[in-house]
């Protein structure tokens, strides 16, 4: 289960094709990539350049242009460097980020982005509490018994408590990777 691969470092051109890579190359189900709030920005940068270019060249979109080979700070309009991305990476890669589900569940376990709202259910369609967070999460335990697995809020450590599993540590500012190995009434954290 893969969180985040857009705007996070300079390779987010390798790290999408590989992920597309790898779900496409494993059975269903075996490999799921998830959509998160910078493949959301991305996305609506291609369909509105202008409004969304600031908010996305703010929060990464600079470097996921460079990574594309592609120079945001060459004079081009927002139109230009969007069509410029379509280009680049290609109709298919765009299409299958934009396709990317909002969620993942098998049993109890939800794995969304940023969590979700937890007074709520977990749908697919309620996109933007799992995109952005919710600011119920770490106040509100879930009383669903769902166990929401989330990224999106850098913390110190992986936490295991109210319902959620919170696994990101930052890496692309720590250099700290976390991953959650749950099973059947445990959970453990592996951390680079």
């Amino acid at each position: 289960m893969l969180f985040r691969s857009v705007d996070r470092g300079p390779d987010s051109a390798k790290v999408l094709r590989r992920l597309r890579e790898l779900e496409q190359g494993r059975g269903p189900g075996e490999v799921v990539c998830l959509m998160g709030n910078h493949e959301a920005m991305m996305i609506e940068f291609l369909q509105l350049p202008y409004s969304k270019w600031p908010l996305w060249s703010r929060n990464g979109g600079r470097e996921t242009l460079r990574s594309f080979g592609i120079d945001p700070d060459d004079g081009s309009t927002p139109e230009q460097l969007s069509a410029a991305l379509r280009d680049r990476a290609g109709g298919e890669l765009l299409d299958w980020i934009a396709h990317r589900p909002l969620i993942w569940r098998n049993g109890n376990i939800v794995a969304s982005h940023a969590g979700g709202d937890p007074t709520r259910p977990i749908e697919p369609h309620r996109g933007h509490g799992l995109l952005w967070g919710h600011p119920k999460l770490f106040s509100t335990p879930r009383k669903d018994d769902l166990w929401v697995v989330h990224g999106h809020f850098i913390r110190t450590a992986p936490e295991f408590r109210d319902g959620r599993i919170g696994i990101d540590t930052g890496a692309f500012q720590t250099g700290r990777l976390t991953a959650a190995i749950i099973e059947p009434g445990h959970v453990r954290f592996l951390s680079t």
